[in-house]
């Protein structure tokens, strides 16, 4: 499937809390409580309260900064989800950090949440 949609169902994500975060050479996995996964496997971004970037990655490499600050999610609990169709959606959690997941690619996957591959 490629592009996001406004049937993207992210309902259970509502206050949910990040527990773990996964780095891989081509992906990133963020495990929330009790029972959500998300995998990136291509462009992200991360932006504090004040709406400044403050990390991403991209389909090239889903790391592109010598040191992440993903750290700053974890224990965090989801405030909120917003889609953007068709291009990305986003996690804003309470703490005011808000990481936005990208759909930029016709030919591979950019993202997977539980059963459903974008």
């Amino acid at each position: 499937m490629y592009g996001v949609n406004t049937t993207l169902n992210l309902s259970n994500f509502k206050e949910v809390i990040l527990i773990q975060i996964c780095i891989g050479q081509y992906q990133i996995q963020f495990h929330f409580h009790p029972d959500e996964v998300i995998s990136i496997e291509g462009k992200w971004e991360l932006r504090d309260i004040s709406g400044i970037l403050i990390d991403f990655g991209s389909e090239d490499s889903i790391i592109l900064n010598d040191s992440l600050h993903l750290h700053v999610l974890l224990g965090k609990s989801i405030e909120k989800c917003s889609v953007s169709v068709p291009t990305s959606f986003s996690l804003h959690f309470t703490s005011g950090y808000v990481l936005t997941i990208f759909d930029k690619s016709k030919q591979y996957e950019s993202f997977s949440i539980g059963g459903i591959h974008i």
